[in-house]
């Protein structure tokens, strides 16, 4: 059960009104974005539709809420309602928007293997082979456990 000064996991006030599940769903796909937002996965500037990571992460949109919550707490977006945006490095130091230099990294960015290349998510989310946005693709690999080339390659299915 997380605590309320535990900052790797969601407090007890965002998950409040959940029930078990969804409390530890919840805390799964908070530790998920926020390590891909940390490791520069999903990178500053980039959006995230609350709708797509519901979808993306098979669950409701009261999970959602939550880790959207925590995320913000955090200062790793910003924004209400349905679309929020990952925030810079140098945003979340100083509260305004001065263009960053990347994070120091203590190890290299995360490879992905397809199509007989490796690239970075965010340059597989680039690549006009990708049907899908940088948000869907990492749910799709992360949280589904699809294989890099079908999470790339799957276009999304029709509403």
């Amino acid at each position: 059960m997380p605590t309320e000064s535990d900052t790797t996991r969601l407090s007890l006030s965002e998950v409040s009104g959940l029930d078990p599940k969804q409390a530890a769903q919840a805390d799964g796909m908070y530790r998920r974005l926020r390590e891909s937002i940390q490791a520069g996965e999903i990178p500053p500037r980039a959006t995230m539709d609350s709708a797509d990571l519901a979808t993306s992460y098979k669950v409701g949109g009261e999970v959602v809420r939550a880790v959207l919550k925590g995320l913000t707490r955090d200062g790793l977006i910003c924004g209400q309602g349905r679309s929020v945006t990952v925030t810079a490095p140098s945003d979340r130091r100083s509260g305004h928007g001065a263009r960053p230099a990347p994070p120091p990294r203590t190890s290299g960015p995360q490879y992905y293997p397809a199509f007989g290349e490796n690239k970075t998510l965010s340059q597989w989310a680039a690549d006009p082979r990708c049907r899908v946005k940088l948000v869907r693709l990492s749910g799709r690999i992360h949280a589904g456990g699809w294989d890099v080339e079908r999470a790339i390659s799957t276009p999304l299915a029709p509403k």
